[in-house]
């Protein structure tokens, strides 16, 4: 469920809603789904990466790329949790390299970001285009388990007479219709939504993330008494800015 939503200043003004409609680039808060890829390929919280420059030959009529990191310095092997928490740039690519730029584009689409992302390196840190709602469902999956969120505004429709003629919850519960207990057993509600990942790799990226706001580029984030986790995500010049993160039962 939406528990919120800000789509501007004021309605009066703007009938445009940013939050679903404004497609902006997510920057780094695009790279979990990159780490998420190598956890599951195998690699595990503390594998080693290589943090040093990197040179891409684009083609005969394209300039090299040479993507560098935020602060301008190179670290040289660090441990890939530590890569999340510091939002570096060039172990992303690399491990973008390493798994594939197809598990990337598959991991976009399953989780929700960009159901048509370009296999190209620069998506990898977060070059392709999303919306708020996109972007903030996508980290659901890391704390519930692995299972890919579809927001909803609205829980349900009844007319007049009290007839239910929407609900967001597609679930069916047949032994719910019951009129009275009779000690029967607790009814059974399948889960119909998709994995999109699983639940250990879900689990360590959720623990990944509490690094980002415990020793990372998220101090701000910070609650005393309150376990939360997120990343943040600048695009070029600051054009965007992004800290999304979740508690157990909250994404922001």
């Amino acid at each position: 469920r939406v528990r919120a939503m800000v789509g501007g200043w004021s309605f009066e003004v703007s009938q445009f809603n940013r939050a679903v409609q404004a497609l902006r680039q997510p920057g780094s808060a695009f790279k979990p789904l990159i780490f998420l890829a190598a956890l599951e390929a195998g690699a595990p919280p503390n594998a080693i990466v290589l943090d040093a420059p990197l040179v891409i030959d684009q083609g005969p009529e394209s300039e090299l790329w040479k993507p560098g990191n935020y602060s301008g310095s190179f670290y040289g092997p660090t441990p890939l949790l530590v890569g999340v928490e510091q939002s570096r740039n060039l172990m992303t690519v690399r491990l973008a390299m390493d798994v594939g730029l197809d598990a990337v584009v598959r991991k976009a689409r399953d989780f929700g970001v960009n159901d048509r992302m370009m296999p190209v390196l620069s998506a990898a840190l977060g070059s392709i285009e999303t919306t708020v709602i996109r972007l903030t469902s996508a980290y659901g999956p890391f704390v519930n388990g692995g299972y890919r969120v579809t927001p909803t505004l609205i829980d349900r429709v009844q007319d007049r007479t009290g007839k239910t003629s929407y609900r967001s919850d597609g679930r069916d519960c047949p032994d719910c219709r019951d009129a009275g207990w009779e000690e029967q057993t607790m009814p059974r509600i399948a889960d119909p939504r998709r994995r999109v990942t699983d639940e250990l790799s879900a689990y360590q990226m959720a623990s990944i993330l509490e690094g980002v706001v415990e020793r990372g580029t998220g101090p701000r984030a910070r609650v005393p008494g309150h376990l939360l986790a997120g990343k943040t995500g600048t695009t070029n010049d600051s054009v965007d800015a992004w800290f999304v993160g979740f508690s157990a039962d909250l994404v922001v």
